[in-house]
């Protein structure tokens, strides 16, 4: 009888505590019920939204290029403005007969292949110079470029440089027809957290612009195949994707501060790294390639190795700057000037210099017999000395060029159109050019760009002389071209290796 008192007692007592929950629970949510709608009052009847606005709409004429969160610049309209100034002078490059071995190097260990056909390009002068990337053009046969407004024209290459993967091509205008160069900046002005645009033509996308800041600088990613590849790449967050090669990379003045060259990825396509060339060593080796036909940099002849920490300490330097020089080739410019190996150069032109790609860009902005001043630091004290650097066809560097197993490698035929003559040249190369004309030496005349007004000349011709004068190169032949008087001769054999002469006095302004 008790156990069975005893049970029930204690059922009483669970079902109470179990309603004294219950209510507990209850009132809870009452409470939180309570606390919402004084906090967030009902919608009134007939309003179809909550008056509830997480984003206001700020007034164009107040604040409209400026954000209080931040205090950071908003460009606004900018953006605009630069897009429809410098879209004109970014150009999309097609390469017909061409299957590029080159690709978008990926961060990791898989390279991704990418056998571009088209590309972008930018005018940097009114005579329709153009540079691009070498990876888009190295194995062009025929090149096609179009503008933003549809114009299309045929191409030529001027000249390459593998090193810097740049390149330079000419379309060819009408007579007295000209375009608009972009605006050229100053890279060294360049500094991360500036805002950037990239225009080209990515994925077959003409004319595309996207927006981003600089990341970095000095970037080095070995990536440039060549045992003298030079690489110092602005780093962007701007969407680059394969097709942008060659396009550009403008300032928030719109002045172009960059070639786009590359991305860093694992997919192929953009994972938010891209990179530039420094629009001021685009500017020294354009200028080469237009006016040479080739990129004439000078040698320094060091091997030059990182600073780190530890050998900071192991040499004693109190801070860890510079660049180590690991080696010096016998009769290079740095061995005449006094440079030992175990120097640490610090500065060049008074520039500093602490990575071995920033040694490598400084010395390549200056020609062959430039002199440069360089600072260094030997046993614990810094001094200077002034080197000639030497070019590539001095004999002690090719002689240690050659130890090394580097050897220049002969690019493809490139050819220059000469709008005042309304001539294509080319230099004489290859095995159908040996076929045709055997020995003889002189240029080839590609093509005649203006036949009614040049009798008696076609294209396939070999020009042996100008003006009596023997020519081997299209840049003598331009030197010719230019240095004649009133009186042109050209000096031909034709398809048939017929010798004759072209009078072309006609066509000088």
């Amino acid at each position: 009888m008790q156990d069975t008192e005893t049970y029930q007692f204690e059922s009483r007592r669970k079902q109470l505590r179990l309603l004294i929950g219950i209510g507990l629970v209850s009132a809870g949510l009452l409470a939180g019920i309570l606390i919402m709608l004084m906090a967030y009052p009902p919608v009134p009847r007939g309003s179809q939204f909550a008056e509830i606005r997480l984003v206001e709409r700020v007034d164009p004429d107040e604040d409209a290029m400026e954000s209080e969160m931040s205090g950071f610049p908003v460009p606004g309209g900018a953006f605009r403005d630069i897009a429809r100034r410098t879209v004109q002078s970014v150009v999309s490059i097609n390469v017909e007969s061409s299957w590029s071995s080159r690709f978008w190097p990926s961060s990791g260990s898989d390279s991704q292949m990418f056998p571009e056909n088209e590309g972008s390009g930018v005018v940097i002068t009114p005579q329709g110079h153009i540079v691009t990337s070498y990876h888009l053009v190295e194995d062009a046969g025929k090149l096609q470029v179009k503008f933003a407004d549809k114009r299309e024209y045929e191409a030529y290459t001027v000249g390459v440089d593998p090193s810097t993967d740049l390149a330079v091509i000419q379309i060819v205008l009408g007579l007295g027809e000209r375009v608009a160069p972009i605006t050229i900046g100053d890279s060294e002005t360049v500094q991360p957290g500036d805002w950037v645009l990239a225009v080209g033509n990515p994925l077959q996308l003409n004319s595309t612009v996207t927006a981003g800041i600089v990341s970095a600088l000095g970037r080095s990613m070995n990536i440039i195949d060549e045992s003298f590849g030079i690489e110092t790449f602005i780093q962007t967050d701007a969407a680059i994707n394969p097709g942008s090669s060659g396009g550009a990379l403008v300032n928030i003045n719109g002045e172009l501060v960059g070639i786009n060259t590359a991305i860093a990825t694992d997919s192929g396509f953009y994972e938010g790294y891209g990179f530039a060339i420094p629009v001021n060593l685009m500017i020294r080796v354009a200028s080469d390639l237009i006016e040479f036909g080739e990129f004439r940099r000078g040698y320094m002849g060091v091997v030059p190795k990182n600073v780190h920490a530890r050998l900071a300490q192991v040499l004693g330097m109190a801070e860890i700057k510079g660049v180590f020089i690991e080696q010096i080739y016998g009769g290079s410019a740095a061995e005449t000037a006094g440079l030992q190996p175990g120097d640490v150069i610090v500065a060049v032109n008074g520039q500093p210099v602490n990575e071995p790609n920033e040694l490598q860009s400084t010395i390549i902005l200056q020609r062959p017999d430039s002199k440069v001043e360089v600072a260094y630091w030997r046993e614990g004290r810094v001094d200077t000395l002034q080197l000639t650097l030497l070019g590539r066809d001095h004999p002690k560097v090719a002689s240690w060029l050659a130890e090394m197993g580097y050897y220049p490698r002969r690019e493809v035929s490139t050819a220059r159109y000469l709008d005042q003559w309304g001539l294509v040249l080319r230099d004489k190369w290859g095995e159908e050019d040996e076929r045709q004309f055997g020995d003889f030496e002189g240029v080839i005349i590609q093509r005649v760009m203006r036949p009614e007004e040049i009798e008696h000349l076609q294209a396939n011709v070999l020009v042996e002389r100008i003006n009596g004068k023997a020519v081997n190169s299209v840049q003598q032949a331009i030197r010719e071209l230019n240095g004649a008087g009133g009186s042109v001769r050209l000096s031909i054999r034709d398809k048939w290796n017929v010798p004759r002469v072209v009078d072309m006095s006609e066509l000088k302004e």
